[in-house]
């Protein structure tokens, strides 16, 4: 059910409460403002009944709407994964020329996903079988953006793929080239030369990209390369997010998707 298809289901249940032949707007106004008090609280009454049923009636429709398959894919597609650019290379940013904090050399993945459920107050959800040929690695968790991350690789020295995952409702887009973003969930920007494609989980739709921001000494760059794959998707409640890279194709970070639980 496509955005065409819900306008003309809303405008045939308005027509059906309202039909467009009974309005005219101008001329109704003018005969009524002649009519004496009496009947002008009768017609007042009849118009607030018929306007409440009716949104009623387009109330029902929508929530009939999105609880369809089809309503369920639009209102994924209302949720913007990814925002594209509007170009593939900026000067330099103000953002680039401040040296960046020191960090700890401590690995951040140093939880168990029970450690790392216990700290974010949420369930966290793990692939049902480790990816191929790796092992777990571990999990950490970011207290500014209630986001609990879960690492994987060949050994437990190196990360080579990783599942992110956040409340919606801690969700914040930060896809602005001109504003540096610590949010890993949040930092949504795409060049505008990216293959962004339509990746479908299970029931849920979501969507993939190929390609990293390269911060040049001449500002950043968008390189379309597969050294950094990503697969975005959401729930009802999570938005959640697999990283991977050259050993990793699209198809097997989508079985890994569905494979999450």
């Amino acid at each position: 059910m496509d955005k065409k298809n819900i306008q003309a289901l809303l405008q045939d249940e308005l027509e059906k409460e309202i039909p467009s032949s009974e309005i005219h707007l101008w001329q109704t106004v003018k005969a009524r403002l002649v009519e004496n008090p009496n009947q002008q609280g009768a017609i007042m009454k009849t118009t607030k009944s018929r306007l409440a049923y009716a949104t009623l009636a387009i109330a029902a429709v929508l929530a009939l709407a999105f609880v369809t398959p089809q309503g369920r894919a639009l209102a994924q597609s209302m949720f913007q994964f990814f925002t594209r650019a509007d170009q593939d290379s900026y000067p330099l940013q103000d953002w680039q020329m401040t040296p960046p904090a020191q960090t700890s050399s401590e690995s951040p993945f140093k939880y168990s996903v029970q450690e790392a459920e216990s700290l974010a107050g949420y369930d966290v959800l793990s692939p049902v079988d480790e990816p191929s040929g790796m092992i777990f690695v571990g999990a950490s968790y970011d207290e500014k953006y209630h986001i609990v991350a879960q690492a994987f690789g060949p050994s437990a020295e190196f990360t080579e793929l990783s599942l992110w995952q956040q409340p919606l409702e801690y969700y914040a887009p930060c896809g602005e080239i001109s504003q540096p973003c610590d949010n890993m969930l949040g930092g949504n920007l795409a060049g505008n030369s990216a293959d962004i494609q339509t990746a479908q989980i299970g029931d849920l739709t979501g969507e993939y990209v190929e390609g990293v921001w390269n911060l040049t000494d001449n500002g950043p760059v968008w390189e379309p390369t597969p050294f950094l794959k990503t697969l975005r998707w959401k729930n009802d409640t999570m938005l959640f997010e697999l990283v991977g890279g050259m050993n990793q194709t699209r198809d097997e970070l989508v079985k890994l998707a569905e494979g999450i639980r």
